[in-house]
């Protein structure tokens, strides 16, 4: 969901991937004074919010991000804060928690579920985002980042082909992307890795 709004109205540009989720939201907001100015549904890669996100902010930098969702892990919760969001609640919240959230995000401030505030101000820590792949996962993140293969990666650290594709497929997994090309662009980005 992203909030645009006034000192006079809270506009609203409801996004979702599932039609009904959006439109309920949308009609929610409605009934609390909210103007609505738009729902979209988007079903495609830009659902990921780290490239929504920057999307919404090249075409209107001062559009204030709220992210509604499910999703409570440190992984979700990095990637969003770290993509630019403003705001970060939960499903279960109430509809009147959420429009409040979205009031405050238009008003400059932040707004983050209580259930997540403590560990998004422990995220926000430099280096934090680290914690979340162990030491043998960001060896073998190293590595792919040098363009060796499975089978190379193995025969360096002196593991088996498979324990190497889990690792891979937690760090895949973790990072919430797609490839290993994803994976180690994600990782350069957020500072989990260094090259050169």
């Amino acid at each position: 969901m992203n909030t645009v709004g006034d000192a006079e109205r809270i506009d609203v540009l409801v996004i979702d991937d599932h039609e009904m989720v959006a439109e309920a939201i949308a009609v929610a907001l409605t009934e609390r004074g909210c103007n609505v100015v738009g729902v979209q549904v988007v079903v495609s890669e830009l659902t990921d919010v780290d490239r929504l996100i920057p999307a919404i902010h090249e075409r209107a930098p001062d559009t204030k991000v709220l992210i509604l969702t499910t999703r409570s892990d440190d992984w979700s919760l990095s990637t969003a804060v770290d993509a630019g969001c403003h705001g970060y609640v939960l499903k279960d919240q109430t509809l009147d928690e959420l429009h409040a959230a979205v009031a405050a995000v238009v008003r400059g401030e932040a707004a983050f579920a209580p259930t997540v505030l403590s560990r998004v101000l422990r995220l926000l820590r430099p280096g934090a985002t680290a914690d979340l792949l162990t030491a043998r996962e960001t060896d073998v993140l190293r590595r792919l980042a040098d363009g060796l293969t499975t089978e190379q990666i193995a025969s360096d650290l002196y593991l088996s082909v498979n324990t190497v594709r889990n690792h891979v497929n937690s760090i895949i997994r973790k990072l919430n992307v797609h490839s290993r090309l994803e994976a180690v662009s994600a990782a350069i980005r957020r500072g989990l890795i260094r090259v050169g």
